[in-house]
C-alpha cells in the first residue's frame, strides 16, 4: 500500500481518535490569481526584518551585520529585535568570521561533532526531531524554506512560494535539476508523498493535520509545483517548512520504509551530505554527496561528518578542549564555562532562542487542579535555580520570550519564590482529593532526561524546594523515550526546554487545542480556545504591532493557567576548535543568501572547513 492510501486512511482515524477537531474554512478548491510571490529572483525588500512576512526573501531589505528591528513600528523600541539573533559575539560579527591571514579554505577532512542526545531515527516524516536530530539531518536534507541572517524565511529547496488570494492557499515551485542521494529526481510527487506520510504518522501529524483542508490538503499542479490548501489564511506559511516538516523524501523510499521501519535510521535526502553509517547511541557518519545538485553554487568542503551523542555535555566539552572533538552543541552551563575558558575554542552563543522550564500535565491528577499547579509554582525557587544551576550565565525568565524581543511583555511576572502562599492551597486540595495525597502533601512524579549530571542536579534542587508540600518521585529516561512519554501524557511534571523559534508562530503548535489528543504536542494538554483565536489571528496578518500585542496577551494567559514554570532563557552555544572555520558563513544554494547561524543550537554545516591540524 502506497503512502497516499495510507495517509488518507490514517488521516480519518487520527481525526476521529487522536485530535480535537479543528475549524474548517478557507482554501477550498478555488484557484484565484496569486497575490504575492517570493522567489530567489523576485525578492521583495519592504517587509519588516525578522517578521517573516510574505514578500521577504533572499537577502532582502537588510545589510549584513545589522540587527533587525522593525523600522517605523510603534511597538518596537530601540534595541528590540524580532528574531533571536546570536548574542555572543554580537549579532553581525558571527557572520563576518574570517580565517587568519594567509589561510585559505581547503577541501577535505572529518568534522567530529558532539550532541547531547540521540534521536529515535532520522526520518523527518516518522521521527521526533530535537536539536541533536537536526544536527544530523540538516546536512542530509535541504529544507523547502529556511531563515536568513535577519530571521526572515527564504525559499531554499523550493524556488518560489506564491500566496493565493488571502493566504488560505500557497503555491510552491521546486527548483529544477535536484536529485536525491539514490539518483532519483525530486518532483512534486515526492513532496506530496512526504506530506502524506507526515499526515499518516501519529506524532508528526499533530503538527500539521489541523493546518490543512481535510479533503484535498495538497494539490499537484505540475511536475514541480504543488499547492497547499489551508483551513485559514496564513500570511507567511513557508515558515512552517523551515524545519523537519520541510524536508522531502523520495516517494519510492517512503514505500520501502513503511514496510521496513529500520530504514528510518538511514533516510535518503538530497542535501550536501548523505548517511554512510549509523549506530544508535554511538556514532552517525555522514559523507559528502558527490552529486550534490547545488555543487556549482555552494562549495562543500568537508569529506565527512561524525556525530557522537554524549549525554553529559561537560564531558563532551572536556573532550573538545583536549582535541578529541572539533565541535559541539550545548546549553549546559558547565560545558559553556569550559568552552569559554579554552584558548583553542571559539563559541557562538544565543541567549534568545529557547527557555528552560518545568511543565505540568493538566489532563490528570494532581495537576488537573489549578490549586496544585499554583502551589508548585509558588514553591519553586527560581532564583536558586538561576544561581546554582545556571551559575548566573543566563537571565531568569518569566515568559517564553527574551526581553530583547518585541514579543516579550515586560509586565508579565510569574509568582515563583512565594512559597508562603502554597500551604492553604495544598491543604484545600488534599481535603478534596485525599487519594492523591500522603501525610498532608500532594503526591507527584518529576520526570527528566539523562543520564546527565546537570539534570540530576536540577531534580535535586526542585525536590528541595517542593518537598514541604509535595511528595516527589523522580524518574530519569533517555531523551527519545522521555519525549515519547510526554507526548502520550505519561507524566506529572517534567523539566523541559522549548520555545524560542525564529518566528513565534512556529511555537503555536505547543499551545493550541488542536494538538491535544491521545498523543499531544500541546504537552500540558491545556486547551484555551480564546488563546487559540488570538494565535490564529496573528498567523493571518503581517501587522507587527498587532502580532506583538497578541503575543503579550498570550503570555498573560500562559501565566494565569499555571501550566509552565519558567526558569531562565537558555544559552544555546556552538563551540568549535580554532581549526574549524566558517561556522556562521553558511549560504543558501542557488543564490548565496547568508543563513541564520545558531537556530536553537541547529547549525548548517555544508560550508564549514578545517585548517590543517
Amino acid at each position: 500500500m502506497g503512502p497516499n492510501v495510507r495517509a488518507r486512511t490514517s488521516l480519518a482515524a487520527l481525526a476521529a481518535a487522536v485530535l480535537v477537531a479543528g475549524a474548517c474554512g478557507g482554501g477550498g478548491g478555488e484557484d484565484p490569481e496569486p497575490a504575492v510571490q517570493t522567489s530567489a529572483e523576485t525578492a521583495g525588500g519592504e517587509s519588516t526584518a525578522g517578521d517573516g512576512a510574505a514578500g521577504s526573501s533572499a537577502g532582502a531589505g537588510t545589510d549584513e551585520g545589522t540587527e533587525p528591528g522593525a523600522a517605523g513600528s510603534d511597538q518596537v523600541e530601540e534595541g528590540q529585535l524580532t528574531a533571536p539573533l546570536d548574542t555572543v559575539p554580537p549579532a553581525g560579527d558571527t557572520a563576518q568570521e574570517e580565517a587568519p591571514a594567509g589561510l585559505e579554505p581547503r577541501f577535505g577532512g572529518t568534522l567530529r561533532v558532539a550532541v547531547e542526545a540521540e534521536s529515535d531515527g532520522l526520518n523527518p516524516a516518522a521521527n521526533n526531531f530535537a536539536v541533536s536530530a537536526y544536527v544530523m539531518a540538516l546536512p542530509v536534507f535541504d529544507p523547502l524554506a529556511y531563515w536568513d541572517t535577519g530571521g526572515r524565511w527564504i525559499p531554499y529547496l523550493a524556488e518560489s512560494f506564491t500566496k493565493v488570494g488571502d493566504g488560505s492557499a500557497w503555491r510552491m515551485r521546486l527548483r529544477e535539476g535536484v536529485r536525491f542521494h539514490d539518483g532519483t529526481a525530486l518532483d512534486a510527487d515526492d513532496v506530496i508523498a512526504t506530506f502524506e506520510a507526515q499526515l499518516a504518522d501519529p506524532v508528526v501529524s499533530l503538527a500539521v493535520i489541523h493546518l490543512y483542508e481535510r479533503d484535498e490538503p495538497i494539490v499537484r499542479i505540475d511536475d514541480l509545483t504543488v499547492e497547499y490548501q489551508l483551513t485559514r489564511p496564513f500570511a507567511a506559511f513557508p515558515r512552517q517548512l523551515t524545519n523537519q516538516l520541510g524536508m522531502v523524501l523520495p516517494s519510492e523510499w517512503l514505500d520501502l520504509a513503511y514496510e521496513d521501519p529500520t530504514l528510518n535510521q538511514m533516510p535518503v535526502g538530497q542535501g550536501p551530505f548523505m548517511l554512510e553509517s549509523r549506530v544508535q547511541d554511538t556514532k552517525t557518519v555522514l559523507v559528502r554527496n558527490p552529486d550534490y545538485w547545488a555543487a556549482d553554487d555552494v562549495d562543500v568542503y568537508l569529506d565527512r561528518i561524525e556525530v557522537y551523542p554524549i549525554t553529559d555535555s561537560a564531558i563532551a566539552a572536556s573532550r573538545l578542549v583536549a582535541g578529541e572533538l572539533d565541535m559541539m552543541v550545548t546549553d549546559n552551563p558547565d560545558a559553556i564555562g569550559a568552552l569559554r575558558e579554552a584558548e583553542e575554542v571559539r563559541t557562538v552563543e544565543n541567549l534568545r532562542s529557547g527557555e528552560h522550564f518545568a511543565m505540568l500535565n493538566t489532563s490528570k491528577p494532581p495537576f488537573d487542579d489549578i490549586r496544585a499547579r499554583q502551589a508548585l509554582t509558588f514553591l519553586t525557587d527560581r532564583d536558586a535555580y538561576v544561581a546554582l544551576i545556571r551559575q548566573h550565565t543566563v537571565p531568569p525568565a518569566d515568559t517564553m520570550f527574551h526581553p530583547d524581543l518585541v514579543w516579550h511583555d515586560p509586565d508579565v511576572e510569574q509568582p515563583t519564590n512565594t512559597g508562603e502562599q502554597a500551604a492553604p492551597l495544598v491543604e484545600a486540595y488534599c481535603a478534596d482529593s485525599p487519594d492523591h495525597c500522603s501525610d498532608g502533601r500532594i503526591n507527584m512524579e518529576l520526570q527528566h532526561s539523562g543520564p546527565s549530571v546537570i539534570q540530576t542536579r536540577i531534580a535535586d534542587l526542585l525536590v528541595d524546594s517542593w518537598e514541604d508540600h509535595f511528595n516527589v518521585t523522580v524518574q530519569e529516561l533517555l531523551q527519545d523515550e522521555h519525549i515519547s512519554e510526554v507526548a502520550r501524557g505519561q507524566y506529572d511534571a517534567v523539566t523541559w526546554r522549548q520555545f524560542g523559534e525564529v518566528d513565534p508562530d512556529n511555537d503555536v503548535v505547543w499551545l493550541e487545542c488542536a494538538t491535544v489528543g491521545f498523543i499531544s504536542l500541546n504537552w500540558t494538554r491545556y486547551c484555551d480556545e480564546a488563546r487559540d483565536e488570538l494565535m490564529y489571528e496573528q498567523r493571518g496578518i503581517d501587522d507587527l504591532d498587532r502580532r506583538a500585542e497578541i503575543w503579550h496577551e498570550v503570555q498573560r494567559m500562559v501565566r494565569d493557567a499555571y501550566t509552565h514554570i519558567f526558569f531562565n532563557h537558555a544559552n544555546w552555544t556552538i563551540g568549535a576548535r580554532d581549526t574549524v572555520h566558517n561556522v556562521c558563513g553558511q549560504t543558501a544554494p542557488a543564490d548565496g543568501t547568508r543563513l541564520f547561524c545558531n537556530n536553537q543550537g541547529r547549525a548548517q554545516l555544508h560550508r564549514v572547513w578545517l585548517a590543517d591540524q
